[in-house]
């Protein structure tokens, strides 16, 4: 089995799909405690004008309903490697949500240049992240924002043998970046970027979720992360801001939303 083929499987749909039962109050409550998210919203309530954004990774389209309810007018377009989960994200927008089946290169929406590309929970699955990061640097206008794993300390450990996770019975890469290495390899980014924001929500994240990861990241002085991640490409000539900070996340639903969530997923 190859590096992809488990995101492509049928149960990959079902598991994202449970979402789609919930009412949206539910879903923005999930959602708005994520740091990318706070990042995006951030981002595109500071615009004065329309935009449009193309999610990377948008499987069955549950971010698609949070995020046109959010921003009523921009332009949204999801892609997404798995057939299946593109057509059941079309089957239930048919008339408003525009999905696009592509492939591990992302040809099918290389062409569009949108202002905004948004990635949650993708690079960290690619055994080569660096080189994914600077081709959806290259995909935006103007910012990228997307979810990833950090460590503080260690050297970002590239061999998919040797960091890992076990989704739907097939291996896939689970890749934690050094955070130093990231943010000096973004600075290098031509256009070279204007800003850079690493929100960090510090947890350890090895042994959980079926993960086979270097013995570092079981411990938490190797600072090990859950991290949003916003770039700006270049305005003129202002020099690149970075800034990093440790911004935890409350993950659990509110009383209400979660017992809507439990009840609407059975």
């Amino acid at each position: 089995m190859g590096f992809y083929d488990a995101w492509k499987s049928q149960e990959h749909v079902q598991l994202f799909d449970i979402w789609s039962r919930v009412p949206l109050f539910v879903l923005r409550d999930r959602y708005e405690r994520f740091n990318e998210v706070r990042l995006l919203n951030a981002w595109a309530d500071a615009r004065q004008s329309p935009f449009s954004l193309l999610e990377i990774g948008c499987a069955t389209g549950e971010f698609y309903r949070y995020f046109v309810a959010r921003h009523p007018n921009a332009s949204y377009v999801g892609c997404d490697i798995s057939e299946v989960a593109i057509r059941r994200a079309q089957e239930k927008c048919p008339a408003t949500g525009r999905f696009v089946h592509t492939d591990e290169n992302l040809s099918a929406v290389a062409g569009l240049k949108p202002d905004v590309v948004f990635c949650r929970d993708v690079l960290l699955h690619q055994p080569d992240p660096f080189a994914f990061l600077q081709r959806l640097y290259g995909l935006t206008q103007h910012t990228l924002v997307l979810r990833l794993r950090t460590r503080d300390v260690g050297a970002t450990e590239l061999d998919p043998e040797k960091s890992c996770q076990r989704n739907y019975g097939a291996w896939a890469p689970y890749i934690v970046v050094n955070a130093q290495a990231l943010l000096h390899t973004i600075q290098g980014f031509s256009p070279r970027p204007r800003r850079i924001h690493l929100a960090k929500h510090y947890m350890i994240l090895g042994g959980q979720h079926a993960r086979f990861l270097p013995k570092e990241c079981y411990y938490p002085e190797t600072g090990t992360a859950e991290s949003a991640l916003l770039i700006e490409k270049v305005d003129g000539n202002a020099p690149c801001a970075v800034t990093e900070e440790a911004c935890s996340e409350n993950l659990r639903l509110g009383l209400i939303a979660g017992a809507v969530a439990r009840f609407c997923r059975g």
